[in-house]
């Protein structure tokens, strides 16, 4: 089995995508991201998700989310 990586998701402006450990992310790629989303009190969890661009880029399920700067897990 695979190790998953962890890594800080960023914008890339050049290419006009996200990146996850060096590499572009592509729309509708799943991904674990750790939020704080209040149904685990104040504790960060790991919430499997997948990016998507519509205006700009975002997280199903996930709305209201800064993309860039989140932590996640491939």
């Amino acid at each position: 089995m695979e190790e998953k990586r962890i890594s800080q998701l960023r914008y890339d402006p050049e290419s006009d995508r996200m990146i996850f450990d060096g590499r572009e992310l592509h729309c509708g790629e799943c991904l674990k991201v750790l939020v704080c989303n209040g149904l685990n009190g104040d504790k960060p969890e790991w919430v499997e998700t997948r990016v998507e661009y519509g205006e700009d880029w975002y997280l199903e399920g996930l709305l209201g989310y800064q993309v860039s700067g989140l932590f996640a897990r491939m």
